[in-house]
């Protein structure tokens, strides 16, 4: 993956849209072992709508939700793996803008943010691991206006397109931003994740291997677990908290089937 990852010189990277993007996320510094989450990805409906781009998803991607609208529009959750190409009126449109009778348009914007699981990280107020008394989220339960109230953490995941970048071999763009803790704290960054927080591919493998062979649990937790085999309980626990992409516990993946089924 780390090949298919080009490195800009003001802190971005350039990316294929599909699984490289999560990948680069969940392997990023700042964003190892914590929980993302995410506002409404923004233009790309509007394109959608245009029939300018089309959505399309990566391969053995099943983990999302489907819905009709009441006009009878069928929608479904966004991925971060999802995948956008021009249609052939797309493709007329971006040969407009090269040709400067029509101005670039954003077909992709999505920020993603650190939720703040475990009240270690550095609040918008300042405070850390909970809000100032002055604070407008202070009296407010678990400090936040709403479940996409951004106030628990800095961090930020900040991905875009244009249209005119769809013809690039790489045309997804990755900004993080911001820390989880001030740079001259003595405190350690240590988030305490009670959510399932597996990555989108295992998330479809395990439902993939549930629907197919009717893996149960145990069956689904052994193929988790397949490569740490040797491992001593002291290295299983250790691993369940520093790969929470990868590996849960039973309890998380036992709800996880539950809700596919």
């Amino acid at each position: 993956m780390e090949n298919l990852i080009k490195y800009n010189d003001d802190d971005t990277v350039n990316i294929p849209f599909g699984r490289v993007a999560e990948w680069y996320i969940s392997n990023h510094s700042l964003l190892k072992n914590i929980r993302l989450k995410c506002q409404s990805r923004k233009k790309t409906s509007e394109l959608v709508n245009k029939n300018i781009i089309a959505v399309s998803r990566v391969e053995g991607a099943v983990d999302y939700i489907k819905w009709n609208t009441k006009r009878g529009s069928a929608k479904s959750t966004n991925r971060i793996d999802d995948i956008i190409k021009l249609t052939p009126e797309g493709d007329e449109y971006v040969r407009q803008i090269e040709a400067g009778e029509k101005k670039d348009k954003t077909c992709w914007y999505w920020v993603m943010y650190c939720s703040g699981d475990g009240n270690s990280c550095q609040h918008e107020c300042g405070e850390i691991g909970s809000c100032k008394e002055n604070c407008a989220n202070y009296f407010l339960p678990n400090n936040i206006k709403n479940y996409h109230d951004m106030h628990l953490c800095k961090v930020r995941v900040i991905s875009e397109s244009k249209l005119s970048w769809l013809k690039k071999e790489k045309p997804l763009r990755i900004k993080i931003i911001g820390s989880h803790l001030p740079i001259n704290t003595l405190a350690s960054h240590t988030p305490i994740i009670t959510r399932l927080n597996l990555s989108r591919q295992i998330r479809d493998n395990i439902i993939i291997n549930r629907r197919a062979d009717h893996k149960t649990a145990k069956d689904i937790k052994a193929k988790l677990l397949a490569l740490y085999n040797n491992a001593s309980e002291n290295e299983l626990r250790e691993a369940l908290l520093k790969n929470q992409k990868t590996l849960c516990d039973n309890t998380k993946l036992r709800s996880f089937i539950m809700y596919d089924d």
